[in-house]
């Protein structure tokens, strides 16, 4: 097994994230190759949600040497080794947050602005448990993402914040 970097800039986090991705590629029959490493420590060191190109922007920044293509291409990986995930796609520019040793939330997204609000809803992740096993699902990740209008461009449209009226969960159907 390769020996995963250490010293100040793989310390905690970032080392547990190296060697969960090493084990993870191992069990593909490939290798944490330097530039894969670079690309989980700039994924690391970025919060929030941030479009592949600003990754390839840190990693050149760095002085990081590699192609757009090695940067694609282990996108997918590392979501599959659950060091990050797909996040807001917006227009055409797909974006990704980090999510290795960060706390579970959902997402508000502005259908005008695309202004973001991150939330975490403790109802929601009993709903989805009461949801997963009603339908005999073993659940194993989500993804919310509510998409509406934010305040302010309700404001700037001259309108008032309207509350829907309650929605009643529709019953289970076979099949459906």
């Amino acid at each position: 097994m390769r020996q995963v970097p250490t010293g100040p800039a793989a310390e905690g986090r970032t080392h547990d994230a190296l060697e969960r991705f090493e084990r993870f590629l191992q069990q593909k029959d490939l290798r944490l190759t330097e530039a894969r490493a670079a690309i989980v420590e700039a994924a690391l060191a970025r919060k929030g949600h941030y479009p592949i190109e600003d990754l390839i922007a840190d990693l050149k920044a760095r002085g990081i040497r590699g192609s757009k293509a090695t940067v694609y291409r282990t996108l997918p990986l590392l979501a599959e080794a659950g060091i990050l995930r797909p996040a807001i796609v917006a227009g055409d520019t797909k974006s990704y947050e980090t999510t290795f040793g960060e706390d579970h939330h959902d997402h508000l997204i502005c259908a005008r602005c695309g202004k973001v609000v991150e939330f975490g809803f403790e109802a929601f992740e009993i709903l989805q448990r009461e949801v997963a096993g009603r339908y005999g699902f073993r659940l194993e990740t989500h993804h919310h993402e509510l998409v509406g209008t934010c305040p302010e461009c309700i404001s700037s449209e001259g309108g008032t914040q309207e509350l829907p009226p309650p929605a009643t969960p529709p019953a289970p159907q076979n099949g459906g």
